[in-house]
């Protein structure tokens, strides 16, 4: 075991940046016998491939000191842009050295060319947790009219996220949420993302009293969400968080409120409501902008290849899609990973229609290896 060097480009990055892991492989030519400095600039090869990937904004150079190299592999642990990187797997041949690599990345999240293209979305109705709070005023279908809303606002902004399916209230709940069903809602439905949520709580506060003890005739009463939202082709939950309003309840204890009615949504617990969508619509859309536009190879058909993206999405006839493939690997503590190996195959679309694309190989040479459920990405 001996002290290795080399350099690291490093990244800058916001409070938003993500850390995922990647792998890729690099490539040097062998000069004058130094194999280790051939090593180092195919090292260096390999993470400047899995940094743009991982949508790196390579502003600096940066020494990294201290890494351990051992006889198959050497690992290095840093703060910031590359927090672990790993040696794989090297070979040497025809005078030069191939590594492969295994990086774990912080991406740059601030300013992205992905901000250029629509992020698709699945929506599963929102689901009441506790139906006796909702006796009061008889509510219960509130879930199905918040969905309505929700999902009425993405379409009326306009913006860079498009719901292509809303679903009926099915019967699980977030913390039972499985892979394949996250996929299968995904693929089933063209969507790069699915969006979950329970309302966890519209109970009542305590009734409170007025000036000189008079009881107020409008209790305040409460909308709680929780809001998940999943990778759908690695079924990842990648974002996640609790809202929580209220708002004066100006209903008789036994009338029946129509929640699909305008009315309820012009008034104070309906507004709350409203306000606290527009707060997520915009927490959803920070989190997305940035997002690569990702899709999956769904059928292969001689050299063309089949895709669930489409012009819904802003991509154009005669764009290029990189291609990854989708897998995972257990760490020193036995912890089982996701990980994305890089391909060096890249796709051009010939064909486009508004969910699907036709793409074919700019190298067939590279094109072996591509096969159904691969992942490409913009």
């Amino acid at each position: 075991m001996r002290l290795f060097y080399f350099i690291v480009l490093a990244l800058s990055f916001s409070t938003h940046a993500n850390a995922a892991w990647f792998e890729s492989k690099g490539q040097a030519k062998i000069h004058n016998g130094n194999t280790e400095i051939a090593r180092n600039n195919a090292v260096q090869d390999a993470l400047r491939q899995a940094l743009l990937y991982a949508g790196a904004n390579i502003n600096s150079v940066q020494q990294i000191t201290n890494g351990l190299l051992t006889s198959d592999r050497f690992e290095i642990r840093t703060v910031g842009s590359v927090r672990n990187l790993q040696l794989v797997n090297e070979r040497h041949r025809d005078g030069f050295v191939t590594v492969t690599i295994r990086a774990d990345i912080i991406a740059e999240a601030a300013q992205c060319e992905a901000a250029n293209f629509s992020k698709t979305l699945v929506i599963t109705q929102f689901p009441l947790l506790d139906r006796q709070q909702a006796i009061t005023g008889a509510i219960f279908e509130l879930g199905q009219a918040v969905t309505t809303q929700f999902s009425n606002k993405i379409k009326y902004m306009k913006g860079q996220i498009t719901v292509t399916q809303v679903l009926p209230l099915q019967q699980w709940q977030q913390n039972a949420i499985s892979y394949t069903a996250i996929n299968k809602i995904s693929r089933s439905h063209h969507a790069q993302y699915v969006l979950m949520a329970d309302i966890t709580d519209i109970s009542f506060h305590p009734v409170t009293t007025k000036w000189l003890g008079l009881i107020s005739n409008s209790p305040q009463r409460q909308f709680n969400l929780n809001v998940a939202l999943y990778d759908g082709i690695n079924g990842e939950k990648i974002w996640a968080k609790q809202y929580q309003t209220t708002a004066p309840w100006h209903y008789q204890k036994q009338a029946q409120v129509n929640v699909h009615g305008q009315a309820f949504w012009q008034a104070p617990y309906g507004l709350a409501i409203v306000n606290q969508l527009s707060q997520i619509y915009n927490d959803l859309n920070d989190q997305l902008n940035c997002e690569k536009l990702s899709g999956t190879i769904v059928k292969v058909d001689g050299d063309k290849y089949i895709i669930n993206l489409g012009s819904n999405q802003g991509l154009k006839i005669g764009q290029t899609l990189s291609v990854t493939h989708q897998g995972n690997f257990t760490d020193v503590d036995g912890n089982t990973l996701p990980m994305t190996q890089l391909s060096g195959a890249k796709l051009k679309i010939i064909q486009l229609g508004r969910y699907q694309l036709t793409a074919q190989a700019t190298n067939p040479a590279e094109a072996g290896a591509i096969q159904i459920r691969d992942r490409v990405i913009k």
